[in-house]
């Protein structure tokens, strides 16, 4: 038969509810911590300036070539590469704001329930 030492007996003060103090002492402090944590999320912020230089590298391109008429060789190949594919950086830049509007409502969502 195993029978608990002694040694193994805590004696901890408790409050009204039944919960140690230390419990509750630790419990906030880890709140604290997982929402100092949780505050600010590097990838997603460069997300955020990966959006904003694909717009506004587009919206430079678009608005550059829209005036500019020339020959399409030598120095002038490289604003005619950004004029191709600038409506696609729109587009992505676009989609990219969606995406983290909508993971910023499922977090925000999260922390509700």
């Amino acid at each position: 038969m195993n029978q608990p030492t002694a040694s193994g007996i805590n004696f901890r003060e408790v409050d009204q509810n039944g919960e140690s103090e230390a419990y509750t002492a630790s419990a906030e402090h880890e709140l604290a911590g997982q929402r100092a944590r949780g505050l600010f999320n590097p990838f997603i912020a460069v997300l955020w300036l990966l959006a904003a230089l694909l717009i506004g590298a587009g919206i430079s391109a678009l608005s550059t070539m829209m005036f500019t008429a020339g020959p399409i060789n030598g120095p002038g190949a490289l604003p005619f590469l950004m004029m191709t594919f600038a409506p696609h950086t729109l587009i992505i830049g676009i989609v990219l704001i969606l995406c983290l509007l909508f993971w910023h409502a499922w977090q925000w969502q999260k922390r509700r329930s």
